[in-house]
């Protein structure tokens, strides 16, 4: 037993030796300017609104339901249950401080470039969304990301037994606490393979070791949807079919998979180089003027190159918008923001182009220094949109608490009213209406593309997570959304004034009911 452990302890030292602590250094040091600069806001303040109105995670049938079984061990015995902000912030800094690591490690990037790609994962829209409207959560998807990120580097860096089993392991976990984030290890994957294209890897070596790479994801697949079903049979959920949920995979045939590839890629494109709240202007001109310096460095790695190294990058270059963007196919294109966190993977191809170590045929340093520019110009615009994101919700949740304290003294003062005991309705759309938030010079924000919205309260389960939560009232709200709409086609409903006017809350059947619209 002792020498086991002492082959165990020899091993584990060995694999700390052969860690590149500057690197780790680099990318841990981006990783927190990154985050405080982009998102320290929201680590030092408490803006609840839509799904973070949830401050204590208790919904973990919602997981199950999901296929996201991990997260329901992951709140309890790893990051708490409550959504503190400050602690999120810690936890979401270390792990996209390890990912950025483990990407740079594969790619055998320069310490340059992995701590401006790091930062560009750190501050990009996806994280902004996360803290500014799904705070809850935003540890646990990044932990998804490390996991994917850390099982391409155990396939790479591993043993040819232990690296495989490791790494389907950890594909495994990564799909347990968010699907999306496996877009990661595909990217990678790539990446690496055009690393390997570039290098003048034999045509047998180069496709062996995709093979070995998308076989480890299919086992890592295979374990997943097992646990998934070991989930569901012990708690006795079923699959939810939902835009987002698993169960619709079960509808794709060859002939949607097909035809939804050109649609994948313009989704990507669109995204990188297309008009949305987040996306600015200058954005999109620096994401432009990166893709075509992305195809000016292939130019100049593979002048003079065999014909084998540019028909095997080519091939990896050409998948890679596939492969960072597969949730859109395999979601019939019912995609949004947060599951888009790999599509800023994209930027390591032009620092693999122009920052790779050891890569044959370096180009001159002033197109590693155009790069580098351009990339530092993205980080910047994107702290910027970061913190006004931020400003917005604050806005809008301080707006949503004065409303609802001036709603419910009012509703107070109702004849028969008793607290706790009368059911209280909300009627109409809170974002729809005269309760939401309003100010053109947010409107940039106000667009919904991090998935913001002009009220803290908006659906149903948001009006009871709103009053236990944030205001710890005792007040008997309906929470589901077939009573409110019964509410709201009740004919002395539709003749009430709406929210602010006069007559807009009382009393009928028992019900305090306030036309918010």
């Amino acid at each position: 037993m002792e020498r086991v452990l002492d082959t165990i302890e020899e091993k584990v030292r060995g694999g700390f030796r052969r860690l590149d602590w500057r690197l780790l250094a680099a990318a841990s040091l981006a990783a927190l300017a990154g985050m405080l600069a982009a998102h320290g806001f929201a680590f030092a303040n408490l803006f609840p609104n839509h799904d973070s109105t949830v401050l204590v995670f208790d919904a973990q049938w919602t997981m199950y339901v999901l296929g996201r079984w991990a997260q329901n061990f992951y709140f309890p015995l790893i990051r708490g249950k409550v959504a503190a902000p400050w602690l999120i912030g810690i936890f979401s800094t270390v792990y996209i401080a390890l990912s950025g690591y483990c990407i740079a490690a594969v790619l055998r990037l320069r310490r340059g470039a992995a701590a401006l790609l790091t930062g560009l994962l750190a501050c990009c829209a996806t994280v902004t969304a996360m803290l500014a409207t799904y705070n809850l959560w935003t540890d646990a998807h990044l932990m998804a990301m490390l996991l994917a990120c850390v099982g391409v580097f155990c396939l790479e860096k591993g043993g040819r037994v232990f690296g495989f089993c490791g790494a389907a392991l950890l594909f495994c976990g990564s799909l347990a606490f968010y699907q999306a984030y496996i877009q990661f290890a595909l990217g990678l994957f790539l990446l690496v393979l055009a690393r390997q294209a570039l290098e003048g890897t034999s045509w047998r070596t180069w496709l062996l070791h995709g093979v070995r790479m998308l076989a480890s994801l299919a086992v890592g697949a295979v374990l997943y949807l097992i646990s998934v079903k070991i989930s569901l049979a012990l708690t006795g959920y079923q699959l939810a079919d939902t835009g987002n949920g698993l169960a619709q995979l079960t509808r794709l045939g060859p002939a949607a998979i097909l035809a939804g590839i050109p649609a994948t890629y313009l989704h990507f494109f669109k995204t990188l180089l297309g008009y949305s709240g987040w996306n600015d202007r200058g954005m999109r001109a620096a994401s432009a003027v990166l893709l075509l310096l992305t195809l000016w460095g292939l130019f100049l790695r593979l002048r003079g190159k065999t014909r084998r190294a540019v028909a095997q990058s080519l091939i990896a270059v050409a998948l890679l918008p596939l492969g960072l963007n597969v949730v859109y196919l395999l979601a019939s294109g019912n995609v949004y923001i947060l599951m888009q966190h790999a599509v800023f993977l994209v930027y390591a191809l032009p620092l693999l182009l122009f920052s790779g170590l050891e890569l044959p045929r370096p180009p001159r340093a002033f197109w590693r220094w155009c790069t580098a520019v351009l990339c530092a110009f993205l980080l910047v615009r994107m702290v910027i949109c970061s913190n006004g994101a931020y400003v917005y919700t604050k806005l809008v949740y301080d707006q949503t608490a004065r409303q609802m304290t001036t709603i419910m003294a009012r509703v107070q003062q109702l004849p028969g009213y008793e607290e706790g005991v009368t059911p209280v309705a909300f009627v109409g759309d809170f974002t729809d209406s005269l309760f939401a938030y309003s100010d053109p010079a947010f409107s940039r924000y106000a667009e919904g593309d991090l998935h913001q919205v002009s009220s803290a309260v908006t659906y149903d389960g948001t009006i009871k997570w709103w009053f236990q939560h944030v205001m710890g009232s005792r007040a008997n709200v309906v929470a589901d959304q077939g009573q409110l709409n019964a509410w709201a086609e009740d004919a002395r409903v539709e003749a009430m004034p709406v929210y602010p006017y006069d007559g807009y809350c009382t009393m009928i059947d028992g019900t305090a009911v306030i036309r918010i619209s």
